[in-house]
């Protein structure tokens, strides 16, 4: 997630989250060539070339990512790589530039602030815009979710990828409202989940965030397949990252960072229920990828009052061993929405 100063008004600002914890995670070296998935306004891409003599390789769906590349690379000597499509073909683009393998891979998952900040965008429930929420150029936007899925259909997607405990009820007032009216903006949307749900958010004692949040995050998931794009990228390139070499996530909430803890700790052999004093075998140390330090970081206090976004960040890292991998990864299932997708199609 790419972010800025402020979390609402000013300029946009790129600051890339973690940075320095980033380049730490990735164990830098020149003459490398490293992966960043997730491109955005380039600040992770910039501080990599900025500290090493290396090549990067750089994807990302946004069309806005394209020119920032474009310039940035006047600055780098031609170093980036630039592909404008979706991460999760980063293992075809290596094959077509004849690589093998790479010394690392970084994704700084979630909305980059430079959409999230573009009203015409649609992701924000806090500016009128269109109900768009594409990263990319995908066929399916927030639109078409909103007015066309079956009700059934929406209560699951803001239950499953919003863990929104009211997810019933807010599909239905969408159901009611697009019974009679079209929904299309975002600030309407957001007034109807809030005339949906908003009591029972103000029953909640202490801080508690705005009732649109959830419903937005599950829409935006959906509409980016975002949940299934992460999940196979890392089933398909663990076998593309060199000896040594190191896999960076950077997530913003549960869910996607269950998926990435899950398949970690799968890779490193740490998903079982085993305790800690029952003795380690050595076939149980034959895994393709080992935690390096401790499972996860956080930014620190100065990160976050500098840069309020970064708050719900959380970077994982694991480091590839010699041992083989095997592509038995099958932990997730996303065929039912799939199904979806396809009748929205």
């Amino acid at each position: 997630m790419n972010s800025r100063i402020t979390s609402t008004g000013g300029p946009y600002l790129h600051i890339p989250v973690m940075k320095n914890k980033v380049l730490e995670a990735l164990s830098l070296r020149g003459g490398s060539v490293y992966v960043d998935g997730t491109f955005g306004g380039g600040g992770h891409s910039s501080a990599i070339l900025d500290t090493i003599d290396c090549i990067i390789i750089a994807t990302d769906k946004d069309q806005n990512s394209l020119q920032i590349a474009n310039k940035l690379n006047k600055k780098y000597q031609h170093r980036i790589n630039f592909y404008n499509s979706s991460y999760i073909h980063i293992p075809s683009l290596l094959d077509s530039l004849s690589i093998k393998t790479v010394d690392g891979l970084l994704l700084d998952l979630g909305v980059s602030s430079m959409q999230l900040d573009d009203p015409n965008r649609g992701f924000s429930f806090q500016n009128e815009g269109p109900l768009d929420m594409r990263m990319g150029e995908g066929k399916i936007s927030a639109y078409d979710v909103v007015n066309k899925m079956k009700i059934e259909h929406l209560s699951e997607i803001i239950r499953d990828f919003g863990e929104e405990r009211y997810s019933k009820v807010i599909a239905k007032k969408i159901n009611d409202y697009r019974e009679k009216k079209t929904i299309n903006t975002t600030t309407e949307l957001s007034k109807i989940i809030e005339d949906a749900v908003g009591n029972y958010y103000k029953r909640q004692r202490g801080m508690h965030i705005h009732p649109s949040t959830r419903t937005f995050q599950a829409i935006r998931v959906f509409v980016n397949n975002e949940f299934d794009e992460l999940y196979t990228l890392l089933c398909r390139v663990c076998d593309r990252i060199k000896f040594g070499g190191r896999i960076a996530v950077i997530t913003f909430h549960s869910l996607e960072d269950r998926i990435v803890k899950n398949i970690f700790d799968h890779l490193t052999g740490q998903g079982s229920s085993r305790s800690r004093y029952e003795p380690m075998f050595e076939g149980q140390k034959n895994y393709p990828f080992i935690y390096p330090h401790k499972k996860f970081y956080k930014p620190d206090h100065e990160e976050i009052i500098a840069n309020p976004r970064s708050r719900s960040a959380k970077l994982r890292y694991v480091q590839r061993t010699e041992h083989l991998f095997r592509e038995n990864l099958d932990i997730y299932s996303m065929t039912k929405y799939k199904r979806m997708l396809e009748e929205l199609k």
